[in-house]
């Protein structure tokens, strides 16, 4: 055999062993929404930092954290919540809508519950009937974590993409290997407390020996349920309604489409309209998406003479799962006791019993 074939096969053996190696870190975190961004910021205090590893498929920081889940149709809407959430976000800024929502009809904005009868609520759309809250993205942090954010996210972050969870027995009483998770590069990395804001339907695709854990896992994960929406922002050259409620548009008179929920801010950021529509489709075509943006566009045009016009800039995120409701929390107390170093964190995290009721972002403020 010639020198440069044998050293093309310890070579490929060399690395062969690296792709192999496990590599060990003592606290994991799964997301990258505000949820993993506020349990990094938690377990900072508690544990070394150099222990703590936030694993996303993208990047993490301030302004995408503020487009993403600052801008937007409110997902805030308890009152009893948000009066629970001041005692752990003393400096917490959240501003109430002032008035009620309201549904368009007939060329005008009429009160629900009056004599003019709203088109019907699809699947999902009721939750925004309740007055709305505003949620200012950095007074959820302290001023100087807020400050130093993305130094501290780069510090922690590790941008994977996320093929497979397993539940592993831990040999080792100093590198305590509880949960092992692979990547699409063929790294590995294990941990012994693995905290999740995953939605439950994608931790339950990602794990890969489900049939080695309690029945508890796979029905709390199966049962939860997870709906999509396109979410957009447009920053407006002028004040289009000093309104501050929520508003139902049908996306169509004639047909039962479901509603255009809108609502306006007058922010620092300028003069903002929040728009947002729930998709049911399990996989929805992104021509079909793209298309319901320009139709939700002409649709408030015509409510709102020159609206397309007044557009400055736009922010459009969609969420395949959005909103996860349908959680099972007798379940993940149970799971806290099989699996004590499994934390569901977010919308899918364990509530007090007087807050089992409670979605969406109070779940993600409340954990």
């Amino acid at each position: 055999m010639s020198f440069g074939l044998l050293k093309h096969f310890k070579d490929q053996k060399k690395g062969f062993s690296q792709d192999n190696h496990v590599s060990f870190m003592a606290h994991v975190i799964l997301g990258s929404d505000l949820a993993s961004v506020l349990k990094l910021v938690e377990l900072r205090k508690n544990f070394p930092q150099e222990s703590i590893k936030l694993i996303s498929p993208r990047l993490v920081n301030k302004k995408i954290l503020i487009e993403t889940f600052q801008y937007g149709v409110s997902q805030l809407r308890s009152e009893d919540a948000v009066t629970e959430i001041y005692k752990t976000h003393f400096n917490a800024k959240l501003w109430p809508h002032q008035q009620a929502a309201q549904f368009y009809k007939d060329g005008k904005f009429h009160d629900f519950g009056g004599r003019a009868k709203s088109m019907d609520l699809l699947s999902g759309e009721d939750f925004f009937l309740t007055k709305g809250y505003r949620v200012d993205i950095a007074s959820l942090f302290d001023a100087e974590v807020w400050q130093n954010l993305d130094k501290i996210l780069n510090q922690h972050l590790d941008i994977r993409i996320l093929e497979g969870i397993e539940k592993t027995q831990s040999q080792d009483l100093v590198e305590k290997d509880e949960w092992l998770l692979t990547f699409k590069d063929f790294k590995k990395m294990s941990c012994e407390s693995l905290y999740s804001s995953l939605t439950p339907k994608k931790f339950l695709n990602l794990l890969k020996n489900k049939e080695t854990l309690t029945p508890d896992v796979i029905d709390f994960c199966s049962s939860a349920h997870s709906t999509g929406a396109m979410s957009i922002t447009w920053s407006m050259k002028k004040e289009i309604t000093s309104e501050k409620r929520t508003l139902f548009i049908p996306q169509s008179m004639t047909h039962e489409w479901g509603h255009f929920i809108v609502e306006f801010e007058n922010s620092s950021d300028g003069f903002l309209c929040h728009g947002l529509f729930l998709v049911h489709e399990e996989e929805p075509q992104s021509e079909d998406l793209a298309s319901k943006i320009k139709l939700m566009k002409r649709v408030l045009d015509r409510v709102f003479p020159d609206f397309e016009n007044a557009i400055h800039k736009e922010y459009i995120r969609f969420d395949e799962e959005m909103f996860v409701s349908g959680i099972k929390d007798n379940l993940i107390e149970q799971m806290s006791f099989d699996y004590p170093t499994l934390k569901f964190v977010g919308q899918s995290s364990l509530m007090k019993p007087q807050f089992v009721q409670e979605k969406f972002l109070a779940r993600v403020l409340l954990s």
